[in-house]
């Protein structure tokens, strides 16, 4: 079977050109006949040198020697320098499903149908893999029409559905069902250690409403008290949910199998009528009131940047120590969970020089970068010494101090760091700060 991909090359177009083309990647060795073959045919070609490898390496409406220079002239040529400068496509085959000749030449072939007659492209297939697997590299702009190339989902369909066709022809195998893009790693990962992600929380905001629901009215009444916004219109291809503090929508159907149109109304049919008995008792239920001290009220008593991130750090449930409860955190925090690591450094070095203000912060940087451009000054004094022809024990002392003024010089490096990263995220951390106190005011005026 031959798996296929296509992505996009910024910066100069030399780079894959000379990746996909090497030698080391593209060669394999030769029988006694065809080295006598080829020593034949370079021999004719250039006689003084010789060479018993081959390249499996074809140039499409240019030169693969010259494919480089070819695809920047066109591109001067219609005036379009800017942008991506060429497009990567691959298509890697089973091991041992077929041989280095007939994988260039399904190669070749996938490149001439489906972009020969508009653009310049370089096909090399590498050998020095368990998997026989060929590299196209295709100009971004076409040398007929000089428009651009256009990279979209539907341009890998076809690329997709052409290498299963020459497959088939060729008598190879094809993916059936193929899957198609897979699960977003930083999602993955979260969802895997247990964070919270807005796919989860949808799921079970969805969950808790199909289970109080008996038709599909109450069931969007449960996600509108959940701050929920959806699109369930009739003449929709998918229904969609948008979680609070969100402007992206979630089409439910790719939260999983039981999220599907049809799945969540066969759920919602199934329910036994007591379900209403228990959303009137949570409509009822109190919460618990306590007038004690926390330790919200000693942060409120800081002031500026300070107190900024103090506060989201115990938002984020990170400052009071307890176990926190990632369900009754506000959507728009439930993503900076697995930074809180990151929140409380940046709240311990604003704490520690005491930064209130915008200013502040930028004069404590300034101080840093002062710091450690003395420290490195020293430290190259002490190297000095340690090279110079001196008793041992003044080298061995200048070393050590040397590496003392790296440990420093590494220290101040992570505070710069840092107070890089409180610039940065200073605005965000206001912005979901007023979200949740905005959501806060609204639910105590209901």
């Amino acid at each position: 079977m031959a798996v296929t991909k296509i992505w996009n090359i910024r910066g100069k177009a030399g780079s894959p050109l000379e990746y996909i083309a090497n030698p080391e990647k593209t060669q394999r060795e030769f029988t006694e006949s065809e080295r006598q073959a080829l020593a034949d045919v370079i021999a004719y070609a250039a006689a003084e040198e010789k060479t018993e490898k081959l390249f499996y390496t074809t140039g499409i409406n240019c030169s693969v020697a010259f494919a480089r220079d070819q695809f920047d002239t066109t591109k001067l040529r219609f005036g379009k320098t800017g942008g991506n400068v060429a497009y990567h496509a691959y298509q890697s085959f089973a091991p041992g499903e077929v041989t280095p000749d007939e994988a260039h030449a399904i190669g070749v072939q996938l490149a001439r149908e489906l972009w020969g007659d508009r653009f310049q492209m370089v096909v090399a297939t590498h050998v020095n893999s368990h998997c026989v697997h060929s590299h196209i590299v295709i100009n971004s702009v076409s040398f007929r029409d000089g428009k651009k190339f256009h990279d979209c989902w539907d341009t890998y369909r076809q690329l997709r559905e052409a290498s299963d066709r020459i497959c088939l022809e060729h008598g190879l195998s094809i993916v059936d069902n193929p899957k198609g893009r897979g699960v977003d790693q930083y999602l993955y990962k979260m969802e895997k250690a247990g964070m919270p992600t807005r796919y989860n929380v949808a799921r079970q905001a969805i969950d808790e409403a199909v289970a109080l629901s008996l038709n599909i009215d109450e069931f969007k009444s449960e996600l509108r008290r959940r701050g929920y916004n959806y699109r369930f219109d009739s003449q929709r291809k998918y229904w969609t949910v948008t979680p609070p503090g969100w402007k992206k929508s979630i089409r439910i159907h790719q939260l999983g199998p039981d999220y599907t149109r049809e799945s969540i109304e066969r759920r919602i049919y199934e329910n036994d009528p007591s379900v209403r008995t228990e959303r009137i008792r949570q409509s009822y239920r109190m919460p618990n009131h306590y007038n004690l001290r926390r330790r919200i009220d000693r942060i409120m008593g800081r002031t500026g940047l300070e107190k900024l991130y103090l506060r989201y750090c115990y938002e984020l449930g990170y400052l009071p120590k307890y176990r926190q409860n990632p369900t009754r955190l506000h959507i728009v925090l439930k993503e900076d969970l697995l930074k809180c690591d990151q929140y409380s450094e940046q709240a311990k070095l604003l704490s520690k020089y005491h930064v209130n203000t915008d200013e502040d912060l930028s004069l404590l940087m300034e101080r840093i970068d002062m710091k450690m451009q003395e420290l490195s000054s020293q430290r190259d004094e002490r190297r000095l010494i340690a090279k110079r022809v001196l008793p041992v024990a003044e080298t061995d002392k200048a070393r050590e101090e040397a590496k003392e003024l790296t440990r420093e010089i590494r220290e101040l490096r992570q505070e710069a760091k840092v107070c890089r990263e409180v610039q940065d995220r200073s605005g965000h951390v206001r912005e979901n700060l007023e979200i949740v106190d905005r959501d806060r005011q609204k639910e105590k005026e209901r």
